[in-house]
């Protein structure tokens, strides 16, 4: 994953990349059980700061609350491991992914909670395949393993899908939405692609183009891309093709860029570069 010069590291895993509020869970999946609680926070600051929050859950639908108890914004972003892998191990994979290198083939984005404010709580809904999850904040630049924590995921695979009035499809490159209205919105943001994307949406200045937007942001404008950097609202965390989750985002009426900032798994250009931009009216 590599995020282009003027965006914020957010934008890679979380923020822009790698901004959701405070969720209720309205809308289920496939499955009457109710969702399982899982409550992360991280405290202290800079590289100081740690991560606490379960250690062991199941699979299937979960709503994950993460409080900033930070002075500066933060996310949480999960990183699912396949096999027996470390914390540093985690790391190495994260520093290869956000400079556009190939993803080791165990290392998978696995959801979490986009930027954050300090002092605020988020929550999103998702399901839990089972596996090791690791806790990352992209936000303070690479994290230290020993800020990370640990979550076992045990139990079958989950074919439940989450389900809201508004819907965001993500796919190789490209996004369609249905329902979206100014206000707020429950989004379930779906990954139908083979490839990890996340969804950044950035307001559009004046009487700009989207071609305008998509060629700034791939290098090829000459300029800063025509968007309003206060008003950009990382929507997601980065999840995995297949995979879906349920966020709240305020819609002012306007035009809108949705964009991904992310590189395939085998590496190479930002998705942005690739054509991965979209202009959304909300009236």
């Amino acid at each position: 994953m590599r995020s282009p010069s003027r965006v914020p590291t957010r934008a890679i895993f979380g923020a822009a990349i790698a901004m959701a509020a405070a969720f209720a869970l309205t809308a289920c999946g496939d499955s009457d059980d109710e969702a399982e609680s899982l409550s992360y926070a991280l405290s202290g600051e800079g590289k100081a700061a740690k991560f606490s929050g379960p250690e062991s859950a199941e699979s299937g639908e979960a709503e994950i609350a993460f409080a900033n108890e930070t002075k500066g914004e933060a996310e949480l972003q999960l990183i699912r491991v396949e096999g027996d892998h470390s914390a540093a191990d985690v790391v190495a994979g994260l520093e290869a992914a956000t400079r556009g290198k190939p993803f080791p083939d165990w290392f998978f984005a696995g959801g979490g909670v986009s930027s954050t404010k300090p002092g605020q709580t988020k929550t999103v809904t998702q399901v839990l395949e089972p596996g090791t999850y690791y806790t990352t904040n992209v936000e303070a630049g690479v994290p230290d393993p020993k800020s990370m924590v640990a979550l076992e995921v045990t139990g079958e695979e989950s074919d439940q899908e989450l389900e809201a009035d508004a819907t965001v499809k993500a796919a190789e490159y490209t996004f369609e939405d249905e329902g979206l209205q100014a206000g707020a919105n429950e989004i379930a943001f779906q990954n139908v692609g083979a490839q990890p994307h996340h969804l950044i949406v950035a307001p559009i200045k004046g009487d700009a183009t989207i071609e305008e937007v998509q060629k700034a942001f791939a290098g090829k404008g000459g300029g800063k891309p025509p968007i309003d950097e206060k008003g950009i609202q990382t929507a997601t965390a980065v999840v995995e093709g297949g995979e879906s989750q349920l966020v709240d985002v305020d819609l002012e009426p306007g035009r809108y860029a949705f964009i991904c900032f992310l590189s395939d798994r085998q590496g190479g250009p930002p998705h942005v570069a690739k054509g991965m931009v979209k202009e959304v009216d909300i009236e």
